[in-house]
């Protein structure tokens, strides 16, 4: 006795294979951000002038630059002790913000609106920013301390004009 689905869904897979079916892949991201709490820097609402031959053209975003947690303070932190250890994280690191505004300026503005449009485009601007961005930091006060690491540039907002 067959089941009594069984005819419609093979009829919607031949239906769904007569279409073809073939769209571009989708570019994922080289890392993906996980689940866990991690200290975390954001850039919001930066305007910057991209690299047009035709005009004026701008792209606007605001991100959140994630860091690696060596010592697992964030990962176990919740609620009011996460909110801490953040606001602590940012107050601690006004340095790492404007040096990453300024490369993020320089990165985007290099950019066309072109090669931001694809997806292609803005995992290769990723990419750069978390080299770029990682280049800037300095090396621990101590040696035995672990060195600051950029593990993923999550975009927030990213709309050009």
């Amino acid at each position: 006795m067959k089941p009594l689905f069984l005819g419609p869904i093979l009829g919607l897979g031949i239906l769904l294979g007569a279409c073809g079916g073939s769209s571009a892949p989708v570019v994922q991201p080289s890392t993906f951000p996980n689940a866990q709490n991690l200290p975390t820097l954001q850039i919001k609402d930066r305007v910057i002038n991209l690299n047009s031959k035709s005009g004026f053209q701008y792209a606007k975003m605001s991100l959140n630059v994630k860091f690696n947690d060596p010592k697992g303070e964030f990962r176990k932190a919740k609620g009011e002790g996460l909110k801490k250890l953040q606001e602590t994280f940012v107050a601690d690191n006004p340095a790492a913000v404007a040096a990453f505004n300024d490369v993020l300026t320089t990165d985007v503005s290099q950019k066309t609106p072109q090669e931001l449009a694809s997806a292609e485009g803005k995992e290769g601007l990723r990419g750069q920013l978390m080299k770029d961005f990682n280049s800037r930091l300095s090396a621990p006060a101590k040696a035995e301390e672990p060195a600051l690491r950029v593990l993923y540039v999550e975009f927030l907002d990213f709309v050009m004009q």
